[in-house]
Parts: C-alpha cells; structure tokens; sequence
C-alpha cells in the first residue's frame, strides 16, 4: 500500500522483519552467533522508524510497544530462565552474572532500534522506557524466581569467609551488583532481597559463634576478649560504628 509515494509498511510484515533483526541480536550476544550487520542494523531501525511515523491507521507505535515486551519475555523465559533454573550454587551464580551482562549488552543495542518509539510515543504518554521494560522483565521471570537460591549461596560464601576459607570474591562483588543494578537506581530490592536476609544470617552466626566460644573458653578473660573480637567483626559486617 502507498502513502503519497511512501510505501507503507504493513503491522505483520513490519514486526517479522524486526522481530527476526532481534532475534539475531540476541542470538550473537547470548550464543555468539551471526548477529546483524551494519546495513541490516539501518534496515530494522528504519522499519521501527516507518512503523511509528505513518499516518492513522497504519502507525503502529502501540503495537510495536506492546510486542516487545511479550517478545522479550518469551525469548528470556525459553533462552535465559530455562537454562539458569537447572543450575545450583556458585555456578548458578556465574551464569546469572554473564546472563545479566548479556541482558544489558542486548538492552543497549535494542533501545537504540527503539530510539523513536521511546522519544515520542513512550515518553508523551509516561510510559515505562524500553530500558525500564527489558530490566523489569528480567527482575520479574529471573531474579524473582532465582533470588532464593542465590541469596542463600551468597550468604553461604559470607559464612565460608568468616571461617577464614578462601571464597571467589570478585564473584560475590558481581552478584551484589545485580541486586542493586536491577532495581535502576533504587535499593529497595537490595534492602528486601538481600540486605534484611544478610543481616538476619550474621546474627545468627554470631550467636552461634558466641555460644560455641563460652564452651571453649573456660577462663572468663579469654572469653571475654574473644567475645568483644566477635563484635567488633559483627559490627563490621553489617555497618556499625562500634
């Protein structure tokens, strides 16, 4: 159909090219294969562009707003979920931090497709960002079913390295990381999800520590003593000026 002399580009025909542009993004970054070149970068980016600039009834700024995200989620819940949920402890961990890398790396190169549609359509009617909605797709099929085991293996390493053994540090830095770059600037989920779970398990394994060191210590001084060296690590760990 023509517009003038524009050709316009039709709801179905539109969203296949751009969504099989996408879907090789994905593919290259997630699995290293043939991503997009140059020119078929221009090509998906000119169709989102046509798509949102055409006249009523043909402009499909909603539409491509709405098949996003229900795009995004079906290739997160069958490529990204499925693959992480089979896995347990550190390597669930790793795996959650190159898939959340992979995540951003996929978001940067799509929000720049999505230029137009996030500047006029998305921002007129205050809708959540391209940005927002790939972060909150995330957080609500991944971290939100994961978050329990994780937590619960971060908290694990905590306790290895109060035992004095040797933990993957850089590995526990990446993972905390997470909680607090997925909630885009707030760290309520970090203050939910780990922060009030961290503090609970230091409690617990001070008392512990502190009912195991009063067997140990028959001299009242050396009990003492090893008792203030607990609080002053206790204090240390959770952020109180002791």
């Amino acid at each position: 159909m023509e517009q003038g002399d524009k050709k316009i580009v039709g709801l179905e025909e539109g969203w296949s090219f751009v969504a099989t542009g996408l879907s090789k993004i994905r593919r290259a970054i997630d699995c290293g294969g043939e991503g997009l070149s140059s020119g078929e970068y221009m090509q998906v980016f000119t169709t989102v562009y046509c798509m949102c600039t055409q006249a009523s009834p043909h402009n499909y700024s909603e539409q491509l707003y709405q098949r996003y995200k229900e795009d995004l989620d079906d290739y997160i819940k069958s490529n990204v979920l499925t693959f992480l949920r089979e896995l347990r402890g550190e390597t669930l961990l790793r795996e959650l931090v190159e898939r959340w890398r992979n995540h951003n790396l996929i978001v940067r190169s799509e929000t720049n497709i999505f230029r137009y549609l996030n500047r006029y359509y998305i921002s007129k009617r205050s809708l959540p960002s391209i940005q927002q909605v790939s972060s909150s797709s995330f957080h609500d099929l991944v971290f939100n079913e994961l978050k329990s085991s994780v937590t619960r293996t971060v908290l694990g390493m905590i306790d290895d390295e109060r035992e004095h053994k040797l933990i993957d540090r850089d590995l526990l830095k990446n993972v905390l990381a997470i909680y607090v770059e997925i909630g885009s600037g707030s760290l309520r989920i970090y203050r939910v999800d780990f922060e009030q779970a961290f503090l609970e398990s230091t409690k617990n394994y001070y008392s512990r520590k502190f009912q195991s060191w009063n067997l140990d210590y028959s001299d009242d001084h050396d009990y003492k003593i090893k008792v203030a060296s607990g609080f002053f690590t206790f204090f240390d760990a959770v952020g109180i000026d002791g």
